[in-house]
């Protein structure tokens, strides 16, 4: 009987993360950010403004500080609007989204990201998306 370690190793779900997302409509067209080809993880998709909670932050206290540190935009916000999980093998992630009250400022992109678009529905739809973007959309 083969009793190795590997044998014995079971899978085991990482931790889930919780990431704050802005979703910023205009026009009818909403802002997405193109991540770095150089990001560690969903390199040169698109996504909306957003990211990790910080330890004893508030989801609404990280997507302000998300907004001002990836875009430069002074932005209030009101209450969260809804939750989504994403779930695979390598991730567990529970993504909230919030829209904003109000925004100015001029976009100036972070070094996490290679650029930004205004973009519609329909086009969302052609973009190589991040989960955030395709469980907001339901695509």
């Amino acid at each position: 009987m083969h009793n190795s370690l590997v044998d014995k190793l079971t899978w085991v779900k990482p931790t889930m993360k919780e990431i704050s997302k802005a979703v910023i409509e205009k026009d009818a067209k909403f802002l997405l950010l193109k991540r770095s080809p150089n990001s560690k993880t969903y390199p040169n998709s698109w996504d909306f403004v957003g990211g990790k909670l910080d330890l004893g932050e508030t989801p609404k206290e990280a997507v302000i500080r998300e907004t001002k540190e990836e875009i430069s935009y002074d932005i209030a916000f009101g209450e969260e609007i809804r939750e989504e999980r994403y779930t695979s093998k390598e991730r567990d992630l529970l993504f909230h989204y919030f829209i904003p009250q109000s925004f100015s400022g001029k976009i100036k992109l972070s070094k996490d990201h290679s650029m930004e678009g205004w973009f519609d529905k329909e086009e969302i739809k052609e973009l190589e998306l991040h989960p955030s973007v395709k469980l907001f959309f339901k695509f």
